[in-house]
């Protein structure tokens, strides 16, 4: 049997945590070619089968299980231990691994990280962009330092979390719209408007749902989308109005469309999530405190301006 490569054994981790080729490329950064013919190749080294093919998932085999535990246990990268070793040698110097939501990477947080990286020239920080599902999963494997995502319902044994100050709800609309003019959208404004809704699993269309409910109002949606992004430019080229949180709205908001207080007073929750057991480092804490504060600024210029004060909804969106 020919002794494995370092990079055959970082594609079989990868399957193995990840569950199919997709992902498995995604997370190393490669072509799904390249992964399947590294797979292949350990297979034929060990030669037996190590995952059951089904469908678009594999299924590892008792013989994959009892392989990974041994590889999970021995198995660090040629690029990270240079990585560790460059930053032992600069003691001023470091990195960060931080995973956001989009509407926070489109946003508020470009503006974060540059100002930290001004007080901290010397630290190299990777930002990834993903689900709120997908930050958890990885921080709770120690693959980011911190994420940032929408505040859950659900308690992952993985992780510590902090929540983070609430974020109202606001309508966007045309700025040739009727409600362009109103001092507040209300549930009322919605039933005769053409609205551009988030999905029905999200906490934000769940929460106007239930006031509507509480209302006997009927809302009716034109269009549906996963990311208030792509809800604001539907309301940028005209096609009705949407009700997103404040920092998304902010974040995307272009020429064409104003942000108008919603009425109920709602709001999101966002968190800060780290591997539950792990130190945090010195300059984890510093951003996690700038990232406050600079929320806690942002929300309380909002509200200020506008007279308003966030209500309370919470929960997992893709945002």
């Amino acid at each position: 049997m020919s002794d494995f490569t370092l990079r055959e054994l970082e594609v079989f981790a990868a399957i193995m945590q990840h569950g199919t080729v997709t992902k498995a490329a995604d997370f190393l950064d490669i072509a799904q070619p390249g992964v399947s013919k590294l797979l292949a190749r350990l297979e034929a080294k060990v030669g037996y089968s190590l995952f059951n093919r089904q469908r678009q998932r594999l299924i590892p085999t008792a013989e994959a299980i009892s392989l990974y535990a041994e590889v999970e246990r021995s198995f660090i990268s040629a690029k990270e231990i240079m990585r560790l070793a460059r930053d032992l040698g600069d003691l001023r110097a470091g990195r960060l691994k931080i995973g956001i939501l989009p509407a926070l990477g489109s946003g508020l947080m470009p503006g974060i990280i540059h100002k930290f990286q001004s007080d901290h020239p010397g630290v190299k920080i990777t930002v990834n962009i993903r689900s709120t599902q997908t930050l958890i999963e990885w921080a709770g494997r120690n693959q980011l330092d911190l994420a940032i995502g929408v505040t859950t319902s659900i308690e992952h044994p993985a992780v510590v979390r902090r929540t983070l100050p609430a974020v109202p709800v606001v309508c966007v609309v045309p700025e040739d719209h009727i409600l362009a003019t109103v001092e507040a959208v209300t549930l009322q404004h919605l039933e005769n408007a053409t609205l551009i809704s988030l999905l029905a699993s999200d906490p934000l269309v769940a929460q106007i749902e239930r006031h509507a409910a509480l209302a006997n109002l009927r809302i009716p949606i034109a269009i549906e989308t996963n990311l208030a992004a792509t809800a604001i430019a539907f309301c940028q080229a005209g096609a009705g109005v949407t009700v997103v949180d404040y920092l998304s709205a902010s974040a995307t908001a272009a020429k064409g469309v104003v942000i108008k207080k919603f009425q109920p007073a709602l709001s999101i929750n966002y968190s800060i999530y780290r591997q539950k057991g792990s130190k945090a480092s010195a300059l984890t804490d510093a951003l996690i405190e700038l990232v406050v504060d600079e929320l806690t600024r942002a929300i309380s210029g909002f509200e200020s301006a506008t007279g308003m004060r966030s209500g309370g909804c919470n929960g997992e969106s893709a945002r």
